[in-house]
């Protein structure tokens, strides 16, 4: 083996380490930036206390993350994702479903992710008031939910919805009822537990849209 190919080898590990130390200090700070927010809020939150959580300079912090709306951002992705790390795994729940199973999952697959995310969510809309950029990631992030609803309510025949009930208003019925607001309401207002939100979710839906 001569000097040229050690010398490779030497740089591919200090890329792989990098890499590694990289994503280690994304996560760290990530994890900071969750406590200051909690504590917080959006607008309160600032990233010299978050790179001071996360034992790491200001400079790291945007190096790895850019800003604290990108923050934000990465916050609330990494609660939505929760336990799917591929992006087929969502659906693998609803397969060979019938309608009424595919409503009753919806309403526990809402619930988990709800209770992951509802910070991520308030803060969300929250910062959205006051920040234009936060505000359009916001809108997006309800098209993206009602895309998601969309394919979900696909799974059911139209036999099967009420009399007169097309598909984009059993799918609009769906994402509305099954919303961040509603979770905020009936959970963090009406002190819901996870096991009745989740019932009346899934009682709702049924009684909603299915003949």
């Amino acid at each position: 083996m001569n000097a040229d190919s050690l010398n490779s080898r030497d740089v591919s590990r200090q890329q792989q380490v990098g890499n590694l130390l990289k994503v280690h200090s994304k996560s760290r700070v990530l994890e900071a930036a969750a406590l200051e927010f909690s504590e917080h809020g959006y607008s309160g939150a600032t990233v010299g206390r978050i790179a001071k959580r996360a034992g790491v300079t200001v400079q790291t912090l945007y190096s790895a993350w850019g800003s604290k709306r990108e923050l934000l951002h990465g916050y609330l992705e990494s609660q939505l994702a929760g336990d799917f790390h591929e992006p087929g795994e969502f659906g693998d729940r609803f397969i060979g479903l019938g309608p009424n199973e595919v409503l009753e999952t919806l309403a526990e697959v809402f619930t988990e992710t709800a209770e992951r995310a509802s910070l991520g969510w308030r803060l969300y809309r929250d910062a959205a008031a006051i920040d234009s950029l936060i505000a359009a990631d916001w809108i997006e992030f309800q098209k993206l939910r009602l895309a998601t609803f969309g394919r979900l309510v696909s799974l059911i025949p139209n036999s099967s919805l009420k009399a007169g009930i097309r598909f984009e208003q059993a799918r609009d019925t769906a994402w509305a009822i099954a919303s961040p607001d509603v979770y905020e309401l009936l959970v963090s207002q009406q002190n819901y537990s996870l096991k009745t939100f989740r019932d009346w979710l899934g009682t709702t839906l049924k009684a909603s849209l299915l003949r």
